[in-house]
């Protein structure tokens, strides 16, 4: 999701240093082994396919990683610091934020922290509409959601949104896994007032929504160990922890430009990548694991809404390799191995429209991080004394919920009405057509969420925040949007960004739930005891007011949550699957994809957890496929 704006861990925390660790491999000695598996990709799912298989001292993994392992970085690992430059002083204190996944453990070092698992009904749809079978389910999922965790309980009131938590949030979690998770210890003065507010309108309190079940408002899991409060990511919780082992390989600042077949087979060898301004060739004798991601490498900066999208780096790689839509490749001269159309497309994210509002000056945010030098220096204080505080702090105040819950049965069923209508008049893909009937019949029954309330208790986000103010932003993500979008390469250039086109508002309902969510926001602010906080509207304005003034809004503030999926989806061949439910990409022997691209249909809430899951499934997979014993 978005990312921290609000100062820089050097100005904060002087006394810690930004540790780099020099790899010794080197591109032409990383060419120069034997590898089991090679795994494209150093990110989430990449790193933990790579610890798993490397616990058989017999199994060589190599992993390929665009970007650069930063142990120990407080950008990265104090949660209110991560990935923020900070206030600029030549900006006149305009905070700038530049968010990037280009670095060994991927998105999991630059995310919201938020860890929320989905409906069970939605991975349920993964085993049955898409034919990949039980072993798919939310049941067969949980104990590998389990797997990844060791659980911390939320500490005693005040520091928690819910504060009967159900018995069943202990068991539903795991006790010894490589991620920590926790909760928040520090809440801002905004978070448990909205809460109160969004009761008003029929919006719940959850104290179970692990278990299948996350509609309303709970206390939100986060990826932060309660201990040493750092995030706890994929480099620092799979790679770091095995990174002495001998037959685990890291290499560094390469980037796989295509894979490598054997002669007149469909077998892979190995893969060719760039390092250095030289091009090489490593060889694997079991299987190449494509990790490297639907998601996006972004630079953004929130105060002048300037976004660049970069690589979607999967899709790419096997459209570069020859596999994929026939006529795209010859029209690139690139010889087609694998007739593969779906690559690259159904692509999905959870776009999000997002709204702030001024706060009484007496209010505390975490804005009084940048503008309050006692509140600044206290929090500093409390952090290198106990790691706990307001440095800590990840979004606390979430609720996933239902079109019925915010805007009426009525109206919903109205947008119901008007969606089959426009959906009648789409072209559909074969995919299309079973991800909408299952949308539109989840849709009416009102069963699993539609959109995710989030509060952001922090300016800078849909508009450029005044100094010295305190702000809460309000994002309302559309978790089940029905517009597709695709990447796809338009060119031969294995360095050139492919053409990503996101399709957002797209589908008319796309952009009508999104301009009633943001009028929800408004009211929902509006309403006490929030609206004794909220001083006066800040984006949008009270100008807008008419149909067209928020449906220009909307469209202007539309933005992506950088939670992209779908793009080697794991479905039947025949209606447009690239991956079978083995994550193997049809038409290949050896070649597997394990990232969110293998997602058939989203998820209600953040990616995180979900990918973890899977890319621990996947390793059991590759081991029981290979009869690895470990």
């Amino acid at each position: 999701m978005f990312a921290a704006f609000v100062f820089t861990a050097a100005t904060l925390l002087p006394h810690i240093a930004i540790v780099a660790v020099a790899r010794e491999t080197t591109p032409l000695l990383f060419a120069g082994l034997d590898f089991d598996f090679i795994v494209v990709g150093g990110g989430t799912s990449g790193l933990v396919a790579a610890a798993r298989l490397t616990e058989d001292p017999n199994i060589v993994v190599g992993v390929i990683e665009a970007g650069q392992y930063r142990p120990n970085d407080p950008v990265i690992e104090i949660p209110q610091s991560y990935a923020a430059p900070g206030v600029d002083p030549g900006l006149d204190g305009k905070p700038v934020a530049y968010p990037r996944g280009k670095v060994v453990g991927g998105s999991s070092a630059i995310n919201s922290l938020i860890w929320q698992r989905g409906d069970k009904d939605e991975y349920d749809l993964w085993a049955t509409s898409f034919g990949n079978g039980p072993d798919w389910s939310f049941s067969s999922l949980l104990p590998y959601f389990k797997k990844v965790e060791t659980w911390s309980p939320p500490p005693v009131s005040p520091a928690t949104i819910s504060s009967n938590l159900s018995s069943a949030l202990r068991s539903s979690h795991g006790d010894n896994g490589p991620v920590h998770i926790s909760y928040n210890n520090f809440l801002t003065d905004v978070d448990k007032p909205s809460v109160e507010a969004a009761s008003i309108f029929g919006v719940p309190d959850n104290f179970s929504p692990d278990l299948g079940d996350p509609l309303g408002f709970s206390s939100i899991a986060r990826n932060v160990d309660p201990v040493k409060g750092i995030r706890m990511y994929a480099s620092n919780s799979y790679y770091t922890p095995n990174s002495n082992r001998q037959n685990l390989i890291l290499l560094t600042g390469a980037q796989v430009t295509k894979l490598m077949f054997g002669d007149k087979t469909l077998t892979a060898i190995g893969v060719e990548y760039t390092a250095e301004n030289e091009t090489y060739t490593a060889h694997v004798s079991k299987e190449v694991i494509l990790a490297a991601g639907p998601g996006l490498e972004n630079l953004k900066s929130y105060s002048n809404l300037i976004r660049v999208l970069g690589s979607l780096k999967t899709p790419q790689i096997l459209e570069l390799s020859g596999v994929g839509n026939k006529t795209l490749l010859s029209h690139l001269n690139i010889p087609c191995l694998v007739d593969l159309p779906a690559v690259g497309e159904n692509l999905q994210d959870h776009p999000v429209t997002v709204s702030d509002f001024q706060l009484t000056s007496s209010t505390v945010t975490l804005d009084d991080l940048i503008f309050n030098t006692t509140f600044r220096l206290q929090e500093q204080a409390l952090y290198n004394a106990s790691r706990q505080g307001a440095l800590t702090y990840t979004p606390a105040a979430m609720a996933p919920t239902t079109l019925q819950t915010l805007f009426g049965q009525q109206d919903t069923e109205q947008l119901i009405t008007s969606l089959i209508t426009s959906l009648a008049l789409m072209s559909q893909t074969p995919l299309q057509q079973v991800q909408y009937e299952a949308q539109v019949e989840l849709l009416k029954a009102g069963s699993i969420p539609f959109l995710e309330l989030v509060v952001y208790p922090t300016g800078g986000v849909a508009s450029e925040p005044a100094p010295n103010v305190s702000y809460v932003t309000i994002a309302v993500m559309e978790v089940h949007p029905f517009g597709r979008g695709s990447v796809h390469i338009n060119t031969s250039n294995p360095l050139a960004n492919p053409v990503i086109d996101p399709r957002y508002l797209e589908v008319p309902f796309d952009a009508q739930i999104l301009i009633k969510a943001a009028q929800f926001a408004q009211k929902w602010m509006l309403t006490e005891p929030m609206s004794a906080l909220v001083e006066s509207l800040s984006t949008p304005s009270s100008a807008v007011t008419s149909a067209a003034a928020w449906d220009s809004f909307v469209r202007a503030h539309v933005q992506s949550t950088n939670h992209p999926l779908g793009t080697t989806a794991m479905a039947p061949r025949s209606i447009g699957g690239v991956v079978d439910p083995m994550l193997k990409v049809y038409g290949l022997n050896n070649v597997r994809v394990i990232d969110a691209g293998i997602f058939p249909f989203t998820i209600g809430v953040p990616l995180q957890p979900t990918v973890y899951a899977v890319a621990e499934k996947a390793s059991d997979m590759i081991k029981q496929s290979w009869d690895i014993k470990y």
